[in-house]
């Protein structure tokens, strides 16, 4: 038996990512504020309400002639005044994303309060980390589920890797934050991000605007409506591309230290060998609208993004003697430099010779998809929505961004997915209902290659972590809903909803050395088979009073979860075990307020959350470990937590052509119960307020 020091270990498992990611137990508190001043809005223009009024968004002025414009959501399956709306929703027009200068998901959706949504997160480029009121995902593996929905035209995007999507001709963004578990189904117990183009139409609406600034910055984006056969058939088309250098340098660290000859050679005063952060993405939108008669249409979607841009900027701040030695690879506390080589050294016994990292992170990603929509009666409304889509990615990662070569990897996810989505939505005296069902079907492919030397091991002569994977994850979901909306009296409604959801995975585990042979202490993972299965149902109980015009008071409680599943990163076949789905529930009352003939409006809301059974990665889990102190970094159910805070958003127009934006929300996290399995006692992590 090898043996592994406890120490050792701890210093090693807690910067491994990838394949054997790093996770923490994750205590989340977040103040945020952000204010917007001055902002040119002038010219807003009507944007014409599509057939059967499932048009994104309305802008209408005022009564007085001016006033903030009124906005139209879809989030309860049918369109409604934001302000009519008992759900905490933050909606930004297209026109309004303009004057923030907003340019991809990111940048729209940070501006809703308790809400965190982050770019290669952990190193990891083309990535998208995402948290509502505490709650979701930084995760990019396609086998742990996120925690925030995130849909694209009502299509379901079932992985974070790819999700930045680009603002190219958006007609709103919604942020719906809590438990979306009878809205949007699983994966959505943060809450849920959905981005709406453009449609096209018979407008003559074209634009092109191009972009030049620093680091070679150069950027564009266009669109226009085409009329292929007036009153029957009509296009819209857009593009999009950027490029800019990367802006921190990587280093050589022989040159910089002036010992050229134990390194490159160098000995010229500028020792860059490279650069991080550096971008190259274009993607391309094409939508035909088909409208078959008065009463049925159909829209069709193509949508394709490819970037090769530079693996994301990464600094060391830390170092240990254990990774350098003599050495220091730390550079300038605020230089944009270090010295990564993209160079991995396997070391320990049998390990191979060094190998090369790309300096990219890749991404190639398209989808088709196809919304039909058909009025039945004046009542009675069909929608199917079928969407089939494909992504690739590489990431390249060292996360001590230096020559150390501590946990290097090379690390691919190929995913495809499928989904339908059928609804039916109606009227019927005092109540308005949606019966639907949703499918999901998605194959992964996660593969590469990671090295964690040997020399940072003890036991046999140092244990070589030099692995080849390749691992495929099959899954499906299937879910049926309704919601329910009764109006027994005049300015009050009452919600009840409902969906059930049924989860099925197959993970399997493949675990070889570098030249193909099964690995000689990770061998038993060879075409080891795990299935993981479950389901779930979620509630949601809501009752809004109109109490004047201007002001809506609500109450809801919500429930929602996020799918369970197999460890994807086992060392050992004990470590290939299932966890359970987290699952929350959610009181919230709030109120939302239109004051001053409409030039201001000011929404907030309180919440409660009692969250069950939070997934997170362990770093040591000698519980289901062959021997104390072996490497793990696993994905388990780490315990409770209460979660509470409040938000406050107000948007002011004190005069036209002036926006004023000012966002605030708490969130307070406690644990409350922790899983001694784990390892980890209460005292670590109750009250605990990471930075």
């Amino acid at each position: 038996m090898v043996t592994v020091s406890d120490a050792t270990f701890a210093q090693l498992t807690e910067i491994q990512s990838g394949l054997y990611g790093k996770g923490e137990l994750m205590n989340w508190k977040q103040n945020k504020c952000r204010m917007a001043v001055a902002r040119a809005l002038t010219g807003l223009p009507v944007l014409a309400v599509g057939a059967f009024g499932l048009s994104s968004t309305q802008a209408i002025a005022g009564e007085s002639g001016g006033g903030l414009e009124e906005i139209i959501v879809t989030a309860q399956f049918r369109s409604e005044n934001l302000q009519e709306t008992p759900i905490a929703i933050t909606a930004v027009t297209g026109e309004m994303l303009d004057a923030r200068n907003a340019r991809d998901i990111a940048d729209a959706s940070n501006w809703a309060p308790n809400v965190q949504l982050s770019r290669g997160a952990a190193g990891f480029g083309q990535m998208a980390s995402i948290f509502i009121r505490g709650v979701g995902q930084a995760d990019p593996h396609f086998a742990v589920e996120p925690g925030v929905g995130m849909y694209l035209d009502d299509v379901y995007y079932g992985v974070l890797t790819g999700a930045l999507f680009d603002l190219v001709d958006t007609d709103r963004v919604e942020v719906l934050r809590g438990p979306q578990g009878t809205l949007a189904g699983k994966n959505s117990i943060g809450g849920s991000i959905k981005l709406f183009s453009k449609r096209p139409g018979p407008e003559a609406d074209a634009f092109a605007e191009f972009q030049v600034g620093t680091f070679n910055r150069i950027s564009g984006r266009a669109a226009t409506n085409i009329t292929l056969v007036e009153d029957t058939l009509y296009a819209r088309v857009s593009a999009m591309g950027k490029h800019r250098k990367g802006y921190l340098d990587r280093l050589d660290y022989d040159c910089a230290a002036g010992n050229a000859g134990a390194g490159s050679g160098r000995l010229q005063e500028n020792c860059k060998i490279g650069s991080e952060g550096g971008e190259s993405t274009f993607g391309g939108r094409a939508s035909v609208l088909w409208l078959i008669s008065d009463r049925v249409e159909n829209t069709f979607t193509f949508d394709i993004t490819s970037s090769n841009s530079e693996n994301p900027a990464a600094k060391q701040r830390f170092e240990s003697p254990i990774w350098t030695g003599t050495a220091s690879y730390l550079t300038p506390e605020h230089s944009y430099t270090n010295f990564e080589t993209n160079v991995s050294v396997p070391t320990g016994a049998g390990a191979s010779s060094s190998f090369v990292k790309p300096s990219t992170t890749p991404l190639d990603a398209w989808g088709v998809s196809n919304h039909f929509d058909f009025e039945i009666s004046d009542n009675v409304r069909l929608t199917s929505i079928t969407a089939y889509r494909e992504s690739k990615v590489q990431f390249s990662t060292a996360l001590e961004a230096s020559p150390a070569s501590v946990s290097d990897q090379i690390w691919h996810l190929n995913h495809t997915q499928f989904t339908q989505e059928l609804r039916l939505s109606g009227e019927y005296g005092m109540l308005d209902w949606t019966l639907g069902g949703f499918y999901y079907d998605a194959d992964g492919r996660s593969g590469g290659r990671v090295n964690i030397p040997g020399g940072l091991a003890v036991g046999g002569g140092g244990l070589n972590l030099d692995i080849l994977f390749e691992d495929p994850v099959k899954t499906s979901s299937k879910s049926v809903f309704a919601h329910l909306v009764l109006h027994p009296v005049e300015n009050l409604s009452l919600t009840a909803a409902v969906r059930y959801t049924d989860d099925s995975k197959d993970f399997t585990f493949n675990r070889w050395d570098y030249t193909g042979a099964p690995h000689p202490v990770l061998g038993a993972l060879v075409d080891f088979t795990v299935p993981y299965s479950g389901d779930n149902v979620d509630f949601r109980f809501a009752a809004d009073y109109q109490l004047s015009d201007a002001l809506m008071i609500y109450g809801s409680f919500s429930t929602g979860y996020k799918g369970g599943g197999v460890n994807p990163r086992p060392f050992f076949t004990s470590q290939a075990i299932p966890y359970n789905p987290e699952t929350l529930d959610a009181i919230e009352f709030g109120f939302k307020s239109q004051l001053f003939d409409n030039r201001v409006r000011l929404n907030a809301a309180a919440f409660y959350n009692d969250f069950t059974d939070l997934q997170g990665t362990l770093i040591q889990c000698d519980a289901f470990s062959p021997f104390p102190g072996a490497p793990c970094a696993m994905s388990a159910n780490v315990g409770d937590a209460h979660i509470k805070g409040f938000e406050v958003e107000v948007e002011m127009q004190p005069v036209d052509g002036m926006l004023i934006d000012v966002a605030l929300g708490v969130v307070d996290f406690n644990y409350t119960r922790v899983d001694p399995a784990t390892a980890i006692t209460e005292d670590q992590v109750l009250h605990r307020r990471p930075v």
